[in-house]
């Protein structure tokens, strides 16, 4: 590792985040959320190594991480020494900017958005603190979030999180949630293949889930999305010492397969299948609770068993839009 800072201090002191505006032809956006482990920046760079070796250059790309903790960063020391050096030039990983790095690569309408968030995954944070808020905060907890750390309360911590909106922050900078995502993929012109990977707890809450919540996602013209787990499911490798999740792992084996191609065409139900047979055989092998992974989309050219979006084909316990389809696996 040799002169890889040692200190928690000495980490971010040699890893500074990229305070400069976004690429201007940004189209690849690889986000690690999380500030306890590693594994999560360890995904965005093994992504971005593998784009690039597929000819996308450097301002083609755009990383994120979040800054870890003291604690997250002495309990998974040895990898974030090992990624330091790689992390240099990503920006903050918090939903107001890459929120607004999203809309300023919607203006300038790419030839497709790929976006790949990896992280804590979470369903819901009003139980932290107690059902006795008014509507609007409520509202503001009431959603699955994905946490994006470099934003306030570590982009998961409800009081933290509430403090901030009830000193004037924006409600859709605060937390990244199925309507953030919706608005921000809304943005796109409608013919754009917008690609979309949810690596974490509960993500599939993002794109099905019984209560109506992903309606708004469902509704974005030309969107093909996997996410790791079931809206009411773990994903599971988010701990420290795996390199990676065993999600990540196994998607950045599937997609190696398709080396070569950009990723409008890449056949996404067919990696899906793949993925989804890998994680479940693993997840048996481990003895751990199916995360049931979910894959939605709007696109003709992704639609399972060549079904039109517009039918609303589903798998079985999955919800679905009037203009989508969604699957996901299912008990056995």
């Amino acid at each position: 590792l040799g002169c890889a800072p040692l200190s928690h201090g000495g980490f971010e002191r040699r890893v500074p985040l990229a305070d400069a505006p976004p690429p201007e032809r940004a189209r690849i956006f690889l986000v690690a959320g999380g500030v306890d482990v590693a594994n999560f920046a360890a995904e965005v760079l093994e992504q971005r190594r593998f784009w690039r070796a597929q000819g996308f250059a450097d301002d083609e790309i755009a990383c994120y991480y979040a800054r870890p903790t003291k604690a997250g960063f002495r309990g998974d020391r040895r990898q974030y020494r090992r990624l330091f050096a790689d992390l240099d030039g990503c920006y903050p990983a918090s939903t107001s900017t890459l929120r607004a790095h999203l809309a300023a690569a919607a203006e300038r309408r790419p030839p497709f958005l790929y976006l790949y968030v990896t992280t804590h995954g979470i369903d819901g944070l009003v139980g932290d603190v107690g059902d006795d808020l008014p509507p609007d905060e409520r509202g503001l907890l009431d959603r699955y979030v994905l946490q994006l750390g470099e934003g306030p309360g570590d982009g998961a911590k409800a009081a933290a999180i509430l403090a901030a909106y009830r000193a004037g922050a924006p409600r859709e900078e605060l937390l990244f949630t199925p309507d953030v995502l919706a608005e921000a993929l809304a943005r796109f012109p409608a013919e754009t293949p917008k690609l979309v990977v949810l690596q974490g707890c509960h993500s599939g809450g993002f794109l099905a889930e019984p209560r109506g919540r992903a309606e708004e996602v469902q509704r974005i013209p030309n969107l093909t999305a996997i996410a790791s787990a079931r809206y009411d499911r773990t994903s599971f490798g988010c701990d420290a010492g795996p390199d990676r999740t065993y999600f990540g792992a196994l998607f950045a084996r599937s997609l190696s397969g398709y080396a070569g191609r950009s990723p409008p065409e890449i056949p996404w139900f067919e990696l899906y299948r793949e993925l989804r047979g890998s994680l479940a055989a693993l997840e048996e092998r481990k003895g751990v609770r199916a995360s049931l992974p979910v894959f939605f989309t709007s696109r003709e050219a992704d639609a399972p068993g060549g079904m039109a979006p517009e039918a609303g084909a589903s798998g079985e316990g999955a919800s679905s839009g009037a203009a989508g389809a969604a699957e996901v696996g299912s008990d056995q």
